[in-house]
């Protein structure tokens, strides 16, 4: 058994991705990910397993002093049960060696503590929102309409000036746009007459879809547009033969984290569509016991405060 590199492979470690993986095991995402923030120094330390051709990957991206994909989870590494004693020890020794403090990964791992969370996920066959979003959707469907494009450069435009400012590299747009050149990204706009009111774009891989980003502008809120623009979603999903559509993390007080009231309001939002609200497996692991201090002490205090309105 081998451990090789990603680089020079791409090929071959997409071609395992879409046979046994979801997009975010893709170099193409991984690309997107070292250009996701300011800021931030990245390495990929990402390898595959082989055995005369490629039977395990290990996506592994190292931002700053952490292995971690734009600050959170890691994508799962996809390998054989016994590979995976092998898999762990060689992510232990590529941490050591490269000074990573910490690794957040999506998936059960023995030995590593627990940092699991909750997503919405619909069946896009039975979808059964509630009655306060269907009225929604319906007060929507009289004023607004709606085109699916790939004009990027707008989309980045409105969601700068929607946000206010610069939020992420204008780089990731356009390797937004590449998704959908590919076939695995899909770019609906909202418009209230002749003006833009607002954007969603998802991602989708066989047959699974992710919710990614959106923006609205405050002006047009009123007619429901992100209501609007879920429900042509839904359509546009179907017809390409997306059968599961995951709209995103549910946001509840946790020691990992203490939500905003706007977190908590797009929570309730994705669960008005209906679906299930099902358990996102992930795990973290300290390779630095002093770090590990720090980051649980800060937790403790911030969960305390939040939880039991005791300031610290």
């Amino acid at each position: 058994m081998n451990f090789v590199k990603l680089e020079g492979h791409e090929q071959a470690w997409n071609q395992f991705c879409f046979d046994h993986a979801w997009f975010w095991h893709t170099s193409w995402w991984q690309e997107y990910i070292q250009n996701a923030r300011f800021g931030v120094e990245y390495k990929n330390h990402s390898f595959f397993i082989d055995q005369g051709g490629i039977v395990g990957i290990v996506p592994l991206i190292q931002e700053d002093d952490q292995f971690t994909y734009q600050g959170g989870a890691t994508p799962e590494y996809v390998c054989r049960p016994e590979h995976e004693k092998a898999v762990l020890a060689e992510i232990k020794r590529l941490a050591l060696k490269n000074g990573v403090k910490r690794i957040h990964i999506r998936s059960n791992v023995k030995g590593y503590l627990d940092a699991s969370t909750y997503t919405c996920v619909l069946g896009l066959g039975n979808i059964q929102p509630t009655k306060g979003h269907r009225a929604a959707i319906k007060k929507a469907e009289k004023h607004l309409t709606w085109e699916q494009t790939a004009n990027i450069t707008e989309f980045m435009k409105d969601y700068f000036k929607v946000a206010g400012k610069v939020t992420r590299p204008e780089m990731t747009f356009y390797l937004l746009l590449d998704f959908i050149l590919m076939g695995y990204g899909t770019l609906l706009k909202a418009k209230y007459k002749d003006k833009t009111a607002g954007w969603t774009y998802i991602l989708h891989w066989k047959d699974c879809a992710y919710y990614f980003m959106s923006c609205v502008f405050s002006e047009f809120k009123e007619y429901n547009v992100s209501h609007f623009l879920q429900a042509k979603a839904f359509d546009v999903l179907r017809q390409k033969g997306i059968k599961r559509y995951e709209l995103g993390e549910q946001a509840y007080n946790t020691l990992h984290s203490q939500p905003s009231e706007k977190e908590r309001n797009i929570s309730l939002f994705k669960r008005g569509f209906g679906g299930q609200i099902i358990r996102s497996p992930a795990s973290e692991y300290f390779f630095d016991v002093d770090y590990m201090c720090q980051v649980y002490t800060k937790r403790l205090e911030k969960y305390i405060e939040v939880e039991y309105n005791v300031p610290i």
